[in-house]
């Protein structure tokens, strides 16, 4: 009996019963399901910052291989081929892309000549007293005014035109040098499906700010002293570099950020960005070209929905783009942190928020470029939203806050830090 007993105690039992198995599982998919959630939400808030990052690095490697090779190379900054809805169709006012690229050389072989007006090439200014619309804007155009660009077969125009180089938009700068004024040209005379002609014309979409000094019914503005040489700003090429793709739903939102005025060629509305959008940098690491003007270049980085969905409700309801604010100098628009119909003039939030509940603008950044000294620096947005005097949404009461950031980007430029 007593070894019986021992026996019992000696047995020694193996594996798990199906319930503890069931409760160890259950506890294993709790904590796998909490940690994806953690990793997702670690991911998306991460997203914003990282493509912030992502465009100061492809800008700080502009300017090391400007250094480094001794000649300027930019950064080309691509409009996104989607309409976006909150501009209305054919408006794109985002970028997902960029590339690196070679700044197109200036071209300068042979000499020019100015004239009016003179589509039949006969030596007289044509339609003098009748309105002519010469650069195609649909307004009447001065035909004594100076609107053509002659050169020889030897400026070789007809060869550029042919191989791709010379398009519609080129710039020309007449005289050459740093003291010489840029003009669009249009390339309209200059046939390549013939042989090419002893003279070719360019004409200037903007006239020239000489009128001449030869007898207005006379094509020829100068007799003698006008101007004789030029530069045509040709094309840049892309580098053979994969360009740098922003994470999905991301993008640089072109109404939030301060841009140079060059990049706003169109007046129509104030809304047509540059097909291509180029900062180049020197050799010294500074920023030279159009992009150079603007002393400061904001790039507003943010989540998709907060660039289009938000901006669509805006412009609705209040009828103002916010292109309009940013051209005439008042705020871009930039969103705040929180946007409580309840508590703010944003009534134009409308059904994108279920009713009493605020909208929560996800994560952003500015990407700040300093064209002087190249540097580029990430920034937090300066989300604050009290007063703002140019609100058209207080109903009289400026100091009812409207959705918008009142001064997005005081923490670039002042150094200080946001939350």
């Amino acid at each position: 009996m007593m070894n019986r007993v021992v026996q019992k105690r000696l047995v020694v039992r193996h594996g798990f019963t199906l319930v503890e198995l069931l409760i160890v599982i259950g506890i294993l998919v709790t904590l796998l399901t909490i940690t994806a959630l953690s990793v997702n939400f670690v991911q998306e808030s991460d997203r914003v910052a990282g493509a912030a990052r992502q465009v100061q690095s492809f800008m700080a490697g502009a300017v090391d291989r400007a250094i480094y090779s001794k000649k300027p190379v930019g950064v080309r900054l691509f409009l996104d081929s989607e309409d976006d809805p909150a501009a209305g169709t054919g408006q794109r006012r985002t970028i997902s892309t960029l590339a690196y690229i070679d700044p197109g050389q200036l071209w300068e072989d042979g000499a020019i000549q100015l004239h009016r007006w003179d589509p039949d090439f006969d030596g007289r200014t044509d339609s003098i007293g009748t309105p002519v619309n010469i650069n195609s804007d649909g307004v009447p155009d001065n035909s004594t005014l100076v609107w053509m660009v002659a050169g020889l077969k030897a400026n070789k125009w007809w060869e550029l035109k042919r191989r791709g180089l010379l398009v519609d938009g080129t710039r020309i700068r007449i005289p050459a040098g740093p003291h010489g004024t840029w003009y669009p040209v249009d390339t309209r005379f200059i046939d390549v499906t013939v042989a090419p002609t002893a003279t070719q014309y360019l004409v200037l979409e903007v006239p020239y700010a000489d009128p001449g000094d030869t007898d207005i019914r006379q094509s020829r503005a100068f007799e003698l002293g006008g101007p004789e040489t030029y530069e045509l700003e040709l094309p840049p090429s892309l580098l053979p570099n994969e360009p740098a793709l922003l994470p999905d739903s991301v993008v640089i939102d072109l109404d939030g950020s301060r841009l140079p005025p060059a990049w706003r060629p169109s007046a129509l509305n104030g809304a047509n960005f540059s097909q291509f959008m180029d900062i180049v940098f020197s050799p010294r690491g500074n920023v030279i070209g159009d992009a150079a003007s603007a002393g400061i270049i904001h790039l507003y980085i943010c989540d998709k929905s907060d660039g289009t969905s938000l901006k669509q409700q805006m412009i609705t309801s209040v009828g103002l783009a916010p292109f309009e604010a940013t051209v005439a100098g008042g705020t871009p628009f930039v969103p705040a942190d929180e946007i409580d119909p309840a508590n703010t003039a944003a009534a134009w939030i409308g059904t994108l928020t279920e009713p009493g509940t605020p909208w929560l603008t996800k994560d952003r950044r500015l990407v700040t470029l300093f064209t002087q000294t190249g540097a580029v620096s990430v920034n937090q947005i300066n989300p604050t939203d009290v007063f703002d005097p140019a609100d058209l949404n207080s109903n009289g009461n400026v100091n009812e806050p409207d959705g918008i950031a009142d001064d997005p980007y005081r923490f670039a430029e002042t150094g200080e830090e946001g939350n």
